[in-house]
């Protein structure tokens, strides 16, 4: 049976995000999930964390009093800016948290960067259904395989070696990965016999390679592909491209490189 909403397959599941309210700078109620620092957090099941690249108390023409007519520590965090002790701190704090709270949480998002020990500290959450990284330096996806999420963005994962790790979480049904640039096999992604929704991107001012589509064949789940600014290293004609689309049976919506096909089943 089909998990994702009409609006989430036109819109993209992580573009709604469920859960988490959009934040609305003049509006101090939308930033309820977001939190800085650990003893910002309340209890909550889900949160937006932004631990890493906290204002620097170094440079304070770059702290937001300079730049807000009315900060807010909640918004901009600490207005006189973290020392490099309080940084290291704050993201040593995070990364105990998680290991020591296992089934704190349902939803985690990452707005800042990740290096890979939060990475892994984050997958420590064994009740986790969400999980977003909106980029990071991490290498290694192996701890993975401790979480059964249904909806992973992975951003700008430029240094991802392995995607071996993924073809293992059966639960998914959103899955984004973002600028695996040492990847261009993805048919390890055929063995998620779930998913509904596959996004493969590049960053704005980069490409990456996909060696071929042939794998989509064998995901019958899948309701909604898109790629965006990537290559493909077999040439497909635009109707071959059709033609794969229409094999599959659930598939509502295709996207390759901004060219959106037509005919599939239809999402009305």
């Amino acid at each position: 049976m089909a998990v994702l909403t009409d609006e989430q397959i036109n819109m993209g599941y992580f573009d709604v995000f469920p859960g988490f309210p959009r934040i609305n700078i003049d509006d101090l109620s939308s930033f309820t999930n977001f939190c800085y620092e650990v003893s910002e957090y309340d209890g909550q099941e889900r949160i937006c964390v932004s631990c890493t690249q906290l204002p620097d108390s170094r440079y304070p023409i770059a702290l937001p009093r300079n730049f807000v007519s009315n900060p807010h520590p909640k918004i901009h965090g600490k207005l006189d800016g973290y020392s490099q002790k309080e940084q290291r701190q704050i993201l040593k704090e995070w990364i105990e948290f998680f290991q020591a709270n296992p089934q704190a949480l349902k939803g985690l998002h990452f707005c800042s960067h990740v290096p890979q020990r939060l990475f892994d500290a984050a997958c420590c959450q064994t009740e986790l259904e969400e999980l977003r990284f909106k980029w990071g330096n991490y290498k290694d996806l192996s701890a993975l395989n401790n979480i059964h999420v249904k909806y992973l963005y992975i951003g700008s994962g430029a240094g991802v070696q392995d995607i071996t790790p993924i073809s293992g979480m059966k639960s998914l049904v959103v899955l984004v990965i973002e600028n695996f640039k040492r990847i261009e096999d993805f048919s390890p992604l055929a063995a998620l016999e779930n998913l509904e929704q596959l996004i493969i991107q590049s960053t704005i001012l980069g490409r990456v390679a996909i060696k071929d589509l042939e794998f989509l064949r064998y995901m019958p789940s899948l309701r909604t592909f898109s790629t965006g600014n990537t290559t493909l290293r077999k040439k497909y004609t635009q109707t071959e491209l059709q033609n794969l689309f229409a094999s599959l049976p659930n598939l509502m919506y295709a996207c390759v490189n901004v060219k959106r096909y037509s005919g599939i089943k239809d999402s009305g």
